[in-house]
């Protein structure tokens, strides 16, 4: 148990080390505000280190590490990368595919609970859709056809309900 306790401690003093030592020689570096991610990041990165480290018992940490850990990385992508927080106008839709891969690891993690699987693809589903509508991969014509003919997912929807209610009673009966 010692040697689990030294590990984050001794990785954390390096990191200070090689950040004090590159200022002192000059190298420039990221401010503090352009590295803030790097906590929603780390708590991500540590549930998933201790959903392994404790024997992959703790299925709920999956879920935490990979959300956290991906919306860090996204946050990243914005504070140090090509993206810039005016994107989030257009690129909203990865939050709902970030929580649909979430439900999808918690689920590899858990295969059991099949009713994971229900946000899951829902989170995948509708992000999918919302980021190729968000970010116009179809050209505004089919935009402008999906934004009337949107009704026609409920009415799929429905008919389906009520087919699995029948389906259940004919069984049933």
């Amino acid at each position: 148990m010692r040697r689990r306790g030294a590990l984050f401690p001794g990785l954390l003093l390096i990191a200070l080390g090689l950040w004090f030592l590159a200022d002192a020689l000059g190298v420039q570096l990221p401010t503090l505000a352009d590295l803030w991610p790097i906590f929603p990041l780390g708590f991500g990165l540590a549930a998933l280190g201790g959903y392994f480290m404790q024997g992959r018992q703790e299925s709920g940490l999956v879920f935490t590490g990979v959300s956290a850990t991906l919306i860090g990385a996204l946050f990243f992508a914005i504070t140090l990368g090509p993206l810039d927080w005016g994107d989030l106008g257009r690129l909203w839709p990865l939050f709902v595919l970030i929580g649909g891969l979430a439900f999808l690891a918690q689920w590899l993690a858990q295969p059991g609970e099949r009713g994971l699987l229900v946000p899951a693809f829902l989170g995948l589903l509708v992000g999918g859709v919302a980021i190729v509508f968000t970010l116009n991969l179809l050209g505004p014509a089919v935009g402008q056809l999906a934004a009337k003919l949107w009704p026609l997912i409920l009415i799929v929807l429905g008919l389906g309900l009520l087919g699995s209610y029948f389906l259940r009673g004919r069984k049933a009966g």
